[in-house]
């Protein structure tokens, strides 16, 4: 039944957004991106150029430019009661392998952070296109010394039933994927997520039991100290957006079905689809104010999923779903999310920019009967923007959310979220 809801709402909300946007949507004529006027638009490193006297080498059009490299690194200190102070760095790395009129920009993000209460996060992320983007590579590899609070299972869960979980967690995704037609591509993939050394405590570091997650694992047979998914995953995708960091226009519908099974070295036999629509729309010639849709499903279809592996907002490729909430705040066996971004330039040479966005999930926990839409959760922000690279369209984001339950947090990430 679940599944079914799911598929009708987004089918519907794709046809809207298609309808509504028709007019071009489709149109290519927006790929400029290295290409684009800059002389007008100014970038963080421009600002530190004129700063710090660094003399300016003009960078001009040739028809090669287009291969350069560009890097954006940004270095951070922050603090929450979870992790004391994180001492981190994030980079991001773009580059075409192809001519831009016919080729997407590729990424690789990463990410390396360090708390005083010795926690420890490396995640690296990567959507490489190869030459008119005949085969695009998707990877996500995580390996984290890590502590999160766990709330429970499906929304509508209370932050009195907050307790603490450490674990190690090693995750290694990868999906090849080979132009069919157009923008229309198919693909294979592998995918591990190992969680171990999982334990419950206190404020003083010390083991709770029973817990939230001892008493899921016992019931559907787990072990409560670790647990394996290993399997092969199925993509089918459809990306025309005008750039992989920062779009004006297009869209991206990505479907993956994952086939974890025992013979493969996985703790449990499962299976799970997931589901991601992305439109974007530029209100103006300018591209100085956009319209984001994101809308996400991630569904387990059948068998028995470890408690850390079922869907959790989050805990997708780029971390980003649900910014108002912390991360793991809502997990289940059925996740269904959906999110609104307007994004406005604040200054005409685009330097800094601002959004406002809105979200809401709903998540199910068939153990309590607790089904989609019996609770949904929203939250709303509003964020900062600083453009880094104009060239890669790389801004350094910075966004305030407000959930309920008395949730709130800062959000921090080069390039948006979606």
């Amino acid at each position: 039944m679940a599944v079914n809801n799911f598929c009708r709402f987004f089918l519907i909300s794709l046809t809207v957004i298609l309808l509504a946007q028709s007019g071009d949507l489709f149109s290519q004529d927006s790929v400029k991106t290295s290409k684009d006027n800059m002389s007008d638009q100014t970038d963080l490193k421009d600002v530190l150029k004129k700063w710090f006297k660094i003399k300016d080498k003009k960078e001009t059009e040739t028809k090669d430019s287009w291969k350069k490299l560009r890097i954006s690194i940004l270095p951070g200190v922050s603090y929450n009661p979870a992790t004391d102070v994180v001492i981190g760095v994030s980079a991001s790395i773009t580059r075409y392998y192809g001519d831009p009129k016919n080729t997407s920009n590729s990424t690789i993000t990463s990410g390396i952070s360090y708390t005083t209460k010795n926690q420890f996060k490396f995640s690296l992320q990567s959507s490489i296109f190869t030459k008119k983007n005949d085969w695009s590579f998707q990877g996500d590899f995580r390996l984290w010394k890590y502590v999160q609070y766990t709330y429970g299972l499906g929304t509508g869960t209370l932050k009195s039933s907050e307790q603490n979980m450490k674990f190690n967690f090693i995750r290694l995704n990868e999906n090849v994927l080979r132009r069919v037609t157009g923008k229309f591509y198919l693909g294979i993939g592998y995918s591990l997520e190992h969680y171990y050394d999982i334990k419950t405590v206190d404020v003083d570091d010390n083991p709770i039991y029973p817990n939230i997650h001892n008493e899921y694992s016992k019931l559907h047979e787990f072990d409560s100290t670790k647990y394996l998914s290993s399997g092969f995953v199925a993509n089918v995708n459809f990306d025309n957006r005008d750039n992989t960091v920062n779009a004006y226009k297009g869209f991206l519908i990505d479907a993956k079905y994952y086939n974890y099974n025992e013979a493969l070295g996985s703790s449990s036999n499962w299976q799970r689809l997931d589901l991601e629509f992305r439109a974007f729309h530029s209100m103006n010639k300018k591209n100085s104010y956009k319209v984001a849709l994101w809308l996400m499903g991630n569904l387990v279809l059948n068998g028995r999923a470890p408690y850390m592996s079922l869907p959790s907002n989050g805990w997708d490729k780029y971390n980003a779903m649900a910014r108002g909430y912390v991360q793991g705040r809502f997990r289940g066996r059925q996740l269904l999310y959906g999110e609104i971004e307007n994004r406005f330039d604040l200054t005409s040479n685009g330097l800094i920019g601002m959004v406002l966005f809105a979200n809401a999930i709903t998540v199910s926990n068939p153990d309590s009967n607790v089904e989609l839409f019996d609770y949904l959760e929203p939250a709303a922000g509003v964020g900062l923007r600083v453009k880094f690279d104009k060239y890669a369209r790389t801004n350094i984001s910075i966004d305030f959310g407000v959930g309920k339950h008395g949730s709130k947090g800062v959000f921090l990430n080069i390039g948006e979220f979606f």
